[in-house]
């Protein structure tokens, strides 16, 4: 783990090692044996063949703080993936297109600023920025001109929690990997640390006329800050078409219990805490993930002007749509959803790059409920 640690990219660090050992490999975490798997037959009889024997994830530190679907398992996961399931429907998804429509606009706007002034420029900070509006539009409801305002608050703490010095990189973190026993301890006490940071900046500082403030660690100031959308959205409910909406149609002030204790049964409600949780962690994982396939997309384009002759082909063939509705005459030049969904060359192209490129790899963990073989690996609960 220490080399692991040690390495500017965790995902490159994995790739040489599966060059230098094969598709299947194992690495001890603390005392706990975990197995590194890039083998599609393998990964199949995990995620999809037995199912049933591997719904459950790593315990992590931030269990301890936030309640989400990403980090959820069994029932809790259950009946969140129910709620949440139609919120990414067709019809649902469909809404949203003119909202996503009107970001890509401003980050057409930018490519023009760029190309107008002859200087060299990292696409893929405008791919942070952009998905970073997207997701705030989308997700949230809220719109805050993310790509006129690259320095906004909320980048910034993405960012801080994302980047090599982030939460992931911390000590703190690194021992909660090395003794799982304490990781729900020790996220409880990185919580209330920055608790005490925050009420020695409010309270204690001001008494002695200090201008001085003590940082508040990024995951705690996007957890604060979200519980205050998630209220103010409660004192002012007006209908709105995002996630959040969607998740606040559900939520409940306290937990529901389930009478019939079937864990084949879910319950169709959110606490407030699992809403919070929710929005944290689709703002962390959508923005990290979704700018760098862009990023590596772009690359592979600008290597292989071929393929993006045959994209562009592709989009050329199709309608352009002309809904009376759209007031944005730019927005008008876009497909809309459905004919975006015929594009099979541009399907193929993005599963590729996601191929050689994998995004998120560190995420997609899965433990055994009982021991099981597995391709004649034997892997205990």
């Amino acid at each position: 783990m220490k080399k692991l640690w040690a390495s500017p990219s965790l995902y490159r660090q994995l790739e040489n090692w599966t060059k230098e050992y094969g598709k299947i490999y194992g690495i001890y975490e603390g005392t706990r044996p975990i197995l590194i798997v890039s083998d599609p037959d393998f990964l199949q009889e995990v995620f999809i063949k037995q199912f049933s024997v591997f719904q459950t994830r790593f315990i992590t530190m931030l269990d301890g703080i936030s309640q989400s679907i990403a980090l959820e398992t069994g029932v809790n996961w259950r009946r969140q993936r129910h709620v949440m399931n139609p919120s990414f429907a067709t019809n649902k998804l469909k809404t949203l297109n003119p909202l996503i429509d009107g970001s890509i606009s401003d980050l057409m706007n930018k490519l023009v600023e760029h190309s107008n002034s002859g200087e060299e420029f990292n696409i893929y900070m405008d791919y942070k920025r952009l998905t970073m509006d997207i997701i705030c539009r989308c997700a949230f409801g809220i719109d805050i001109d993310l790509q006129k305002n690259p320095n906004h608050i909320f980048v910034q703490k993405v960012e801080e929690f994302v980047g090599v010095h982030g939460v992931m990189k911390s000590s703190i973190f690194k021992m909660a990997q090395l003794v799982p026993q304490f990781r729900n301890i020790l996220g409880r006490l990185y919580l209330a640390h920055n608790s005490a940071r925050k009420y020695i900046n409010t309270t204690v500082l001001p008494l002695i006329s200090s201008t001085k403030q003590l940082d508040e660690s990024a995951y705690a100031w996007l957890l604060n800050r979200l519980h205050i959308i998630v209220e103010q959205r409660q004192e002012t409910p007006i209908s709105r078409k995002d996630l959040l909406q969607l998740m606040l149609d559900v939520m409940v002030k306290e937990p529901i219990e389930d009478s019939t204790k079937d864990d084949t049964k879910t319950n169709y409600w959110l606490s407030k805490d699992e809403v919070v949780g929710n929005t944290v962690g689709f703002m962390i994982l959508g923005y990290e993930s979704t700018s760098t396939a862009l990023a590596y997309a772009t690359y592979v384009l600008a290597k292989h002007p071929d393929v993006l002759e045959k994209l562009q082909d592709e989009i050329d063939q199709l309608p352009i749509d002309t809904d009376d509705n759209i007031s944005d005459e730019k927005i008008k030049e876009y497909r809309d959803y459905d004919t975006i969904t015929h594009l099979s060359y541009m399907d193929m192209f993005i599963s590729e790059v996601l191929r050689m490129y994998p995004l998120a790899n560190l995420a997609l963990q899965r433990c055994a409920v009982e021991d099981i073989v597995v391709q004649g690996i034997n892997i205990e609960k």
